[in-house]
């Protein structure tokens, strides 16, 4: 379970970007966070993640503040993995590479054992585990931020813009793979979108964020039936 409560945070001496957040995400749960640009869905995404760091609130996994522990071991400790929107993947190394980064922190037999178990999972990354990043298509090095991710055995994931750059084709297939996660391991899993239809279609709840605060905290089946909401918020008729 993540649990935050007046979270407020912003970078460097600049104001504040999120103004008191409140948000949960129960266990199992797709969450996804909408809204438009700059109001502070990533700004929140990676305070959870630990790369940014809160100026007042409380920030809680499993019932215990993390507010103050840094990101290698929110990863270790509290099993968070993160996967950015953008250089998500190291394009001059390899896709085991890429993968095996992920892993850096397990012990040898136990990091090769969840690569083989990857593969297996991923044959489109299997068949080309020893090309670079750089020659995969978008939605191959979007699978392969995941399966980085997914090597260290997080239990809440946390995905920054997973559709982005993507083809309609390929973000089907991302959003699909993020209820297979789910299905697979029971996850938590919260998401930022710009395809806010995409992503309610496969989530369970859903925060608006205006202006950094919370605007509206809904299941996501009722927001996507509420065409007012869907247009003054995220700009698409659901």
């Amino acid at each position: 379970m993540i649990e935050v409560t007046g979270l407020r945070a912003g970078y460097g001496d600049g104001p504040d970007i999120l103004h008191g957040i409140d948000l949960r995400v129960f266990a199992g749960e797709i969450v996804t966070i909408l809204g438009p640009n700059g109001c502070g869905k990533s700004t929140l995404l990676k305070a959870i993640g630990g790369f940014v760091e809160p100026r007042a609130g409380r920030i809680a996994i499993e019932g215990e503040d993390v507010g103050a522990v840094p990101v290698h071991r929110r990863i270790r400790e509290h099993r968070i993995g993160f996967v950015p929107q953008t250089d998500n993947v190291f394009r001059t190394m390899s896709v085991a590479e890429n993968i095996m980064l992920g892993a850096r922190l397990l012990p040898a037999r136990e990091q090769w054992a969840r690569f083989f178990s990857l593969m297996d999972t991923y044959p489109a990354l299997a068949g080309k585990r020893d090309r670079r990043a750089s020659a995969l298509s978008g939605g191959e090095r979007q699978l392969l931020s995941v399966a980085r991710a997914l090597i260290a055995g997080p239990t809440v994931l946390l995905l920054d813009e997973p559709s982005a750059g993507l083809s309609p084709v390929m973000m089907d297939e991302v959003f699909d793979e993020i209820v297979r996660i789910r299905e697979r391991t029971g996850m938590t899993i919260l998401m930022v979108e710009q395809n806010a239809v995409q992503a309610l279609s496969v989530s369970d709840r859903a925060y608006v964020l205006s202006l950094g605060r919370v605007a509206i905290e809904q299941p996501a089946p009722e927001l996507l039936a509420n065409p007012t909401l869907a247009g003054l918020y995220f700009g698409a008729a659901a």
